[in-house]
């Protein structure tokens, strides 16, 4: 019997014998589905689709699309395995054109992927036009040159995204039943935000737009109170332009060096009665988060944001975290997004993250007692190393892919050569949104291949 080629594989197939030609459904919105929950039948009385929600119609839809003009006559009982399934684009380091993120959106919507996670400040630029706070934007969106290791490219290099640009973006996804959560990445990483408002750093400055990929000392100065009304006016803003539920604060990759020796963080540390920087941040991003429930928001963080064991109420993205530190929060009853650096970094070699890496890696993470505390996955693709469209799609491809069939598809029904003939199907539908994946001979590298990176994989152990 052929069997169907559909990423993600539904959880429930019943083949009914024979083959058919598939039509356009009769479609019915059936209320004692879930919101994300599809019927979808296709045999000789026709094709018949519903759905929960118009939403799980569109994602009936999507099976249906890749059945292609002829199926087996089939039954198809579908709703997805986790709730959030994500890609993260990195538009700081380098920029994507408003139609080439539009080809992402297609493609992760194709797959079923609810959640557009958008990184749009950093060190090396403020990507987000901020109407209160205008020089973060056009004295913050401009470095002088890239120096990312191999990738040098001389000569200015910046921009950044409108707000009817962003609303574009916003729009195009919701008619794709996808979220899009913008990122403000507070109070590290924020070399670009300083250079246009030095004063609120701890040294005063001056603070250059940086250049290159790494850590660095700079960071908003908690102590000051300019600082909370700068970041809550360009929050404002992110919020008139995304209506999500949720914002990403970021959190991660904050060094506490200026923090130790600036008086006006020591007074905030006496003051607040905390214990040392890192409760600190914890008492920053507290802050923020109130913010942002003032106004009917939540709030996203790296895992780094949990070191103080003062953060509350937000939604944890777990990268990297050797301590543990997003298992214990969410056996406290909290809320996570795995998103784990050495299988779901769609930036690095497949010699060092090959795609059944990728594929098998089980997102429920070791020492979880409840796997509803694990609310989705998500793939991000970071930028420093990416200046052009197709290397992106290279890198993302068919990585985008396992990480969306390992959101929707239960764990019991995956098999990653499976997913492999499958992607080779499905790979037409990427070429006609526009779209060219790593070919096969790429996913999956020899051993002996792989050992070659091994020292760069080495070196990114200290990131943390």
């Amino acid at each position: 019997m052929r069997k169907i080629n559909v990423i993600p594989l539904p959880n429930k197939i019943t083949y009914l014998g024979g083959e058919t030609e598939t039509a356009a459904p009769e479609t019915s919105v059936c209320e004692s589905l879930g919101e994300e929950e599809y019927i979808l039948t296709v045999d000789k009385d026709g094709t018949k689709l519903a759905g929960g929600s118009e939403k799980a119609l569109f994602y009936g839809m999507q099976t249906l699309r890749q059945l292609g003009k002829s199926c087996p006559c089939i039954r198809i009982e579908d709703k997805p395995a986790f709730p959030y399934r994500g890609f993260m684009l990195d538009t700081v380091r380098h920029i994507f054109s408003i139609e080439d993120t539009k080809k992402l959106i297609d493609a992760a919507a194709s797959v079923k992927m609810n959640v557009m996670h958008w990184h749009l400040t950093d060190d090396q630029g403020f990507r987000f036009f901020s109407s209160r706070r205008t020089d973060a934007t056009k004295k913050g969106s401009v470095r002088e040159k890239s120096n990312f290791g191999k990738l040098k490219e001389s000569g200015s290099y910046g921009g950044y995204f409108t707000p009817e640009e962003m609303k574009e973006i916003v729009d195009y996804c919701a008619e794709r039943y996808i979220t899009v959560i913008p990122e403000f990445d507070i109070p590290g990483h924020t070399s670009a935000m300083l250079h246009a408002y030095p004063h609120l750093s701890c040294t005063g400055g001056p603070i250059d737009i940086k250049t290159c990929q790494g850590i660095f000392d700079d960071i908003l100065c908690a102590g000051k109170d300019e600082t909370f009304e700068t970041v809550f006016d360009i929050l404002s803003d992110i919020i008139e332009i995304f209506p999500s539920e949720y914002i990403h604060i970021g959190g991660d990759e904050a060094p506490k060096k200026r923090w130790k020796n600036c008086p006006d963080c020591q007074k905030r540390i006496a003051d607040e009665g905390l214990k040392n920087e890192e409760e600190l941040q914890g008492w920053f991003t507290n802050k923020v988060v109130e913010f942002l429930e003032s106004n009917g928001r939540k709030s996203v963080v790296w895992n780094e944001s949990l070191r103080s064991g003062l953060v509350k109420n937000s939604l944890v993205q777990m990268w990297m975290d050797r301590k543990k530190d997003s298992v214990a929060y969410a056996n406290k009853g909290g809320k996570i997004i795995v998103s784990d650096f050495f299988h779901y970094y769609c930036d690095y070699p497949y010699g060092m993250t090959p795609l059944a890496k990728t594929y098998n890696f089980d997102p429920i993470l070791k020492g979880i007692k409840n796997s509803n505390s694990v609310v989705g996955v998500e793939a991000p693709i970071w930028t420093e190393y990416i200046n052009n469209f197709d290397r992106l799609c290279f890198m993302c491809f068919p990585r985008f892919t396992a990480v969306a069939e390992t959101g929707w598809t239960e764990k019991q029904n995956k098999n990653v050569g499976d997913f492999c003939r499958r992607f080779e199907k499905y790979s037409d539908i990427l070429s006609e949104i526009g779209i060219t994946p790593s070919p096969a001979s790429e996913w999956n590298p020899s051993p002996l291949k792989r050992l070659k990176i091994i020292s760069f994989l080495l070196g990114l152990l200290d990131r943390e």
